[in-house]
């Protein structure tokens, strides 16, 4: 189990990371910190811990000015941070990684599992993913991976397509639901547009395939290569000479 500190300012960024870092089995928290001063006299000499997640921009004491204090009483340092501009100090007092606020669960996991590449990918171990529903006023909904038949893209929004016959709409881009299926093979980009559970394919005639839902769309030129090879291990073709 790895101990992680949170140290920022607004109570409710402490808030949101707090329900990130409980949905990643591996990951704990050892002490969370609205005051920057009292973090430091309480951390300074306290035992060690694996994960610093760290706002910069705080009232008295930055938090560039804090990691260089507190650097190295954790594993891995983490700034989480409104303003891109800082960048470059986290750099210098060597960050393991920068999260610009606001992140998704999927930047924060992928993030962890680069981080720590000794432990279990948390999305590639998880049965299930939560997301906010805009149909259901930001609800937030739990997805099986098992249950979703596509991810479609939507200017700014994602359509997830479930088994159930249901759908959801979330406040997603592409790049989101690339990083969310990482690592799981049966998840496949045949579109710009949409990720498709292969499991849930229904047919396919030429370049076009359809879903079991009835969701139908033709393969786009810049992934006909990844479904030739889909095809390629899954198409059966008999040995016997013709």
């Amino acid at each position: 189990m790895m101990r992680c500190v949170i140290i920022d300012d607004e109570a409710f960024s402490i808030e949101a990371l707090r329900k990130y870092i409980e949905l990643v089995p591996h990951l704990t928290i050892a002490g969370q910190y609205t005051n920057p001063q009292t973090a430091l006299q309480e951390l300074l000499h306290a035992e060690p811990f694996d994960l610093l997640f760290l706002d910069v921009d705080m009232p008295l004491i930055s938090g560039i000015d804090l990691a260089r204090v507190l650097g190295k009483q954790c594993r891995k340092l983490i700034f989480t941070t409104s303003h891109s501009k800082y960048a470059f100090d986290a750099f210098e007092v060597e960050a393991a990684a920068f999260l610009l606020k606001p992140f998704s669960f999927a930047k924060f996991s992928t993030t962890i599992a680069k981080l720590f590449p000794e432990t279990e990918n948390p999305l590639a171990a998880s049965e299930y993913f939560l997301v906010k529903n805009k149909e259901e006023d930001l609800r937030i909904v739990k997805v099986k991976y098992a249950d979703v038949i596509a991810f479609e893209s939507l200017h700014n929004y994602v359509k997830i397509y479930l088994a159930s016959e249901k759908s959801l709409t979330a406040y997603l881009s592409m790049k989101d639901i690339l990083e969310l299926v990482k690592g799981r093979k049966n998840f496949l980009q045949f579109h710009r547009a949409f990720v498709v559970a292969t499991d849930h394919i229904n047919y396919i005639e030429g370049n076009s395939v359809k879903m079991c839902n009835n969701l139908t769309f033709t393969v786009g030129e810049r992934f006909k290569s990844v479904f030739s090879d889909y095809l390629g291990q899954k198409l059966i073709t008999t040995a016997r000479k013709k």
